[in-house]
């Protein structure tokens, strides 16, 4: 045991409220030393004097371990399943899903899946939440240079997105179907009855363990008949275990 990496996890916790033991720790624990290095800290103790005492640092340094990775319709598969399974599925139903995008990052994802039902022409509720404050705030402002628009067709792009200095802004319709939220999913209580939650490419860096805790919560934070989305790195061991049956690739509903 590493007892000058426990104390961090333990003074850490208590400056930042995030639980480091609930991640996989020699991956974590790589990613902070790398860090350290990156910025001359000799100990995790200057670490923490650091966060404690330099704003900036502090916010730096919480949006480099959330790892905010994040493009629109990343891994297209998945998003042609929904397209061609589900929203189908709730036309016929008459259903407004109410849409949960955990793990948001820069909003990527949720404006994706606002663009979809904006073209299937459903009445949709998104909250998309993440741990970091900053990654929040340029979802919020829904502005994005070129480059993290890659994979974004130029047919969507001339219809949802305005041209603006040096990259380009998302139309206030879509905006206007999302809440962007601070949340932690290590502390912070779930909401209910969802038709849909995406939790893509999150579960990769937590333990086993927290996996499994995660995924009991998600599964109950669906209605029957939900559906809860994961990344294409991302194996659920037991779904079945929690009421959850896979229908396609990356795709497990909530059985009745």
């Amino acid at each position: 045991m590493d007892l000058a990496y426990t104390a961090f996890q333990r003074a850490f916790l208590k400056e930042t409220g995030l639980d480091l033991t609930s991640y996989k720790q020699r991956q974590m624990q790589r990613r902070i030393d790398q860090w350290m290095n990156r910025h001359g800290l000799n100990s995790y103790n200057d670490l923490i004097k650091l966060i404690q005492e330099d704003p900036e640092k502090r916010e730096e340094f919480l949006g480099y371990l959330t790892i905010n990775t994040s493009q629109f319709f990343r891994d297209k598969k998945v998003f042609d399943n929904i397209k061609d399974l589900i929203l189908p599925q709730w036309q016929r139903q008459n259903i407004a899903p109410r849409i949960w995008s955990a793990g948001t990052s820069i909003g990527a994802e949720a404006y994706s899946m606002a663009i979809l039902l904006q073209e299937a022409r459903l009445h949709y509720s998104i909250l998309a939440t993440d741990i970091d404050e900053e990654a929040l705030q340029q979802a919020r402002s829904g502005f994005y240079r070129e480059h993290q628009l890659q994979g974004v067709p130029p047919e969507v792009l001339k219809a949802y997105f305005t041209k603006e200095g040096d990259g380009y802004r998302v139309v206030e319709s879509l905006q206007r179907g999302i809440i962007f939220r601070r949340h932690n999913l290590l502390e912070d209580p779930f909401g209910r009855a969802f038709d849909m939650i995406l939790c893509r490419n999150v579960f990769i860096y937590f333990t086993w363990e927290t996996q499994e805790r995660l995924l009991q919560d998600f599964a109950r934070a669906l209605r029957r008949e939900g559906y809860f989305i994961s990344g294409s790195a991302e194996q659920m061991t037991d779904p079945g275990k929690h009421g959850l049956k896979r229908v396609a690739h990356c795709i497990y509903q909530l059985e009745k």
